[in-house]
């Protein structure tokens, strides 16, 4: 009797895998459009010194929830599909509560602290005359901080269909009010008032989404028992130190040691470079579609099978891989075109520093898959002890950006980031192993070097950006279509993807646009 219970489990699952693909795909697409002509707009309408202070600014969420993380959003992330899978909706409540008011408080208390010492600390990074600007920032602060928080809930509930949409409204405000900053000429306190807007409709609207479309009662227990509230003060208490570590990893972070070594502009060339490669990376289908991979990875392998994780890891990682290494052939041939036609030139001297970001991301790529087979598996403490990588980080950025200004903030975080995840797959190498991925590998690496070589050589037939801009991304484009087709996915991974495509036909589409479709139709005879 439990097998088709369970089967019946797993089909829902699924399917609710599946309905929150769609909405991610339809609504993250739009958002990424706009949110690629919001950050156009942005760069344009601001100084490069303005736009290293708004950066700087942005970087104080990222401190904050560094250093006050409570592990509030990992354990949102490891439990609450959790719960709602096992119908425990009054724990999924409490949980929600609980994480709300906790980050709510610790905000205000360090933002409290900020002010306080404000004249002893800003100096250092030369933002003392910007306090009235910091006082508008921190209710944009407090919003987004509890914005994310509703998000992690709606994104395990699978309601992707609602966090999504609104995030169409996010940027849609900010965009509009972005263009009208270029149009009119307006500064960086209105491109603030514009976040503070377009932060408090959203955080309202979601707020609603929650206690209209989330349950709220039902299940077998009202409140934790002991052993279960044991197991998240576990896993929160490793994961408050592991942001901590992931903070100090994160480009938010070095923008602030920059500032004490350079000046604003460098921050913001920095922070440009990062946004760019972040931009397109969120647009790559693994990321693209995280709050639905995350949930389905970790609600589908609960029965902790080695052979199924490992199996579940490499199509994950090949389907990673796969759309990797034609977005850092992207930025090797064409940042420079890229600036030069949606930018205006500005931060063009940078260019090489796109390259070498989107190096480091095509390196680091498999830190999704290996991450999400240690947070299955609970190796909260083995994540933890690789943050003495952050340590690691923290010493070279001192050091390498004294010295080599902003390429070793690239060099010194690249190399922070590569340590950590080796560490962790170390841990977890047999449930996340790469045999059986080498032909993947050898056909990819041989099939964009000689699309490296193609481009290179078209680029040399004109010098007008325009044109060697869309020249090489339908080479590039061309390229990828053609190597989806030939790409090597082993028996169970076709039989996963052709599962996928005969129970959702918006999911079939979505493969035979990118060439799965040769897959299909072979399985399918």
């Amino acid at each position: 009797m439990n097998e088709p219970a369970n089967n019946t489990s797993a089909d829902n699952l699924f399917k609710k895998g599946l309905s929150a693909v769609k909405y991610t795909l339809i609504f993250r697409s739009a958002a990424q459009l706009v949110g690629a002509a919001t950050t156009i707009f942005l760069v344009r309408a601001l100084s490069e010194s303005d736009y290293g202070v708004y950066n700087l600014l942005y970087a104080v969420i990222a401190l904050l929830g560094m250093v006050f993380s409570f592990g509030i959003g990992n354990t949102l992330q490891r439990y609450m599909p959790e719960y709602y899978n096992r119908g425990e909706f009054v724990l999924a409540n409490r949980l929600y509560q609980r994480a709300s008011s906790i980050r709510l408080l610790s905000n205000i208390i360090t933002l409290g602290l900020i002010f306080y010492f404000w004249e002893t600390v800003t100096p250092l990074l030369k933002v003392t005359a910007y306090k009235n600007y910091f006082v508008l920032f921190s209710v944009v602060i407090l919003l987004n901080m509890q914005r994310g928080i509703l998000e992690n809930c709606l994104a395990s509930y699978f309601l992707q269909k609602f966090s999504q949409g609104l995030s169409i409204i996010f940027v849609l405000i900010k965009g509009v009010g972005y263009g009208l900053a270029l149009l009119f000429q307006w500064d960086l306190w209105a491109v603030l008032i514009i976040d503070l807007l377009a932060s408090l409709v959203v955080f309202l609207l979601l707020q609603w989404v929650y206690w209209v479309k989330v349950p709220r009662q039902g299940g077998l227990q009202d409140r934790f028992s002991k052993e279960e509230r044991r197991r998240l003060a576990r896993y929160a208490f490793y994961y408050n130190f592991n942001d901590v570590g992931v903070g100090m990893l994160d480009a938010n972070f070095d923008t602030f040691i920059i500032a004490m070594f350079l000046d604003p502009i460098a921050v913001g060339a920095y922070a440009f470079c990062h946004r760019i490669n972040n931009m397109a990376s969120r647009m790559l289908p693994v990321n693209y579609l995280l709050d639905v991979v995350r949930p389905l990875f970790i609600a589908g392998n609960h029965d902790g099978q080695s052979a199924e994780i490992q199996r579940n890891f490499q199509l994950l990682l090949k389907i990673t891989y796969l759309f990797q290494f034609p977005l850092f052939v992207f930025f090797l041939l064409l940042s420079k075109d890229l600036i030069t036609v949606f930018f205006g030139g500005k931060f063009i001297e940078f260019s090489p520093l796109i390259i070498a970001v989107a190096c480091c991301n095509l390196v680091n790529a498999f830190q999704l898959p290996v991450g999400l087979v240690a947070q299955l598996r609970e190796r909260a403490e083995v994540i933890l002890y690789s943050k003495i990588f952050a340590l690691y980080n923290l010493l070279a950025d001192l050091v390498f950006i004294h010295y080599w200004g902003i390429w070793g903030a690239v060099l010194a975080t690249g190399s922070a980031v590569l340590f950590r995840n080796l560490f962790i797959w170390f841990y977890v190498r047999h449930e996340a192993g790469f045999s059986g991925t080498g032909l993947f590998f050898a056909r990819s690496i041989v099939g964009w070097l000689v699309v490296i070589g193609i481009g290179s050589a078209l680029g040399l037939l004109t010098t007008n950006a325009l044109l060697r801009l869309v020249a090489g991304a339908v080479l590039i484009v061309a390229a990828f279509i053609l190597h989806v087709r030939h790409i090597h996915f082993n028996q169970w991974e076709q039989d996963t993807l052709c599962k996928l495509a005969n129970v959702n036909k918006k999911i079939q589409l979505f493969f035979k646009s990118f060439g799965l479709s040769a897959i299909m139709s072979a399985k399918q005879e």
